[in-house]
């Protein structure tokens, strides 16, 4: 399981880093081209609920109960991904991504320097905050409205990707009476 679980994170990685045809040129992975938070290789804007469980699940991460509404918590192995071993995942209403807050313990002082490596070779130089060699705190703000804010000063490390206008269904204010006259019959 935890071969399997390594194996998807650095496969994520990999997909991430070289999403490029050809690819990706150094000048582009030193400089911050992203537009927007990714969550597992999935833009994090206006991200579901349902489309990032499926991509947990097919990453063989397990999800266990959470007896709040609104938060689903997911296991990421034994040995986390490089340390990091659980998120917890809130939701809307309307079943899409508000907040995701991955943390775990993180002893090993190579596994939070490469943490804070990738995020600050992906997203460039932070807006909030200073990484020293992958150590620190920091804090990335997107276009779009979703931000990263990583913490790691200490073993106990934490990420939050965070959505700050998450779609969300409305009602359109209008009575359907033919679906209403249909029921009646």
């Amino acid at each position: 399981m935890f071969f399997k679980v390594l194996f998807s994170f650095f496969s994520i990685l990999f997909a991430t880093f070289f999403a490029t045809p050809a690819f990706a040129i150094e000048s582009e992975v030193n400089s911050s081209n992203a537009n927007t938070a990714e969550l597992f290789g999935l833009p994090l804007n206006d991200l579901s609920l349902s489309e990032l469980e499926n991509k947990m699940n097919s990453l063989g991460f397990k999800s266990y109960p959470s007896y709040k509404e609104g938060v689903t918590n997911y296991s990421l192995g034994r040995h986390g991904v490089l340390g990091v071993k659980n998120a917890a995942i809130f939701y809307n209403r309307s079943g899409y991504i508000r907040k995701t807050h991955l943390s775990g313990t993180v002893n090993s002082s190579k596994n939070r320097q490469k943490l804070g490596n990738l995020l600050e070779q992906k997203y460039g130089k932070p807006h909030i905050g200073m990484l020293d060699d992958g150590y620190g705190r920091a804090e990335w703000q997107f276009e779009d409205g979703t931000r990263i804010a990583f913490y790691n000063a200490t073993t106990e490390v934490s990420i939050t990707y965070a959505d700050g206008t998450p779609k969300a269904v409305s009602r359109s204010g209008s009575i359907d009476v033919e679906a209403l006259a249909r029921r009646s019959r």
